[in-house]
């Protein structure tokens, strides 16, 4: 009697033991979708997720207030000291032009730009920067009072260079005293020559290359042609 119901059991065990590999597949497949469909089944949502504003949604979260940004814009950043050049001042919020009436202006330096009714004034040669303050927005933008220059001309330079060397540019502007800040050097062909801001070339690979230096102010410019040589 003992050994039927033995073999009761084995055989019990036996029938079991499939039907849990199946359950514990099907669970598993279930598991699977469910994370690869965010969470949902058939379309229907399992998960929802509170925001901190107390409403309920799916994946829903709380909303940034805007931040809003003040910013200064002006007709020149460049003026000149000898003519009392001047430049009006412009103020924005979040891209809206505002009035002026409700911005406080004032200038780093009164003895290089002085500002009246929105109008910034070259006094002497110098840098001043320009603050706009309205509530609790605060913005700032700096102002080059030049000398402006009248010409440039490249002087005596070597016109070849060999690969992995520098050659320095020598520049001369008129009048003596004027401004070289508003120069910017430029490179026909950064993959043969590169030039940096104090107009320092550096030879990169064998071919010809145009240096041009700019003066932002007057928007004069000057060529010089270079042959880089390994």
């Amino acid at each position: 009697m003992s050994k039927k119901r033995t073999n009761s059991k084995k055989n019990t065990r036996v029938r079991i033991l499939p039907i849990s590999i199946i359950i514990f597949i099907i669970l598993s497949v279930m598991a699977i979708l469910i994370i690869l469909d965010k969470g949902k089944i058939g379309g229907y949502s399992l998960v929802k997720i509170e925001d901190s504003s107390g409403l309920k949604g799916e994946n829903s979260l709380p909303d940034e207030a805007p931040k809003n940004k003040m910013e200064i814009s002006v007709e020149k950043k460049y003026l000149s000291s000898k003519i009392d050049e001047e430049t009006e001042i412009s103020v924005f919020v979040n891209g809206e032009k505002v009035d002026l009436k409700e911005v406080e202006l004032t200038s780093s330096n009164e003895d290089v730009i002085e500002i009246e009714e929105g109008i910034a004034t070259a006094v002497s040669d110098g840098k001043s920067t320009i603050t706009a303050k309205k509530d609790d927005l605060e913005a700032t933008l700096d102002l080059h009072v030049i000398t402006p220059i009248k010409s440039i001309e490249f002087s005596a330079t070597s016109s070849t260079i060999k690969v992995g060397k520098q050659l320095q540019m020598k520049l001369v502007a008129k009048p003596s005293d004027a401004s070289i800040d508003t120069l910017k050097y430029e490179s026909s062909d950064e993959e043969i020559a590169t030039v940096n801001s104090n107009g320092i070339v550096t030879a990169l690979a064998p071919g010809k290359v145009t240096i041009t230096v700019v003066d932002k102010y007057s928007e004069i410019e000057k060529k010089v042609n270079l042959t880089i040589k390994k």
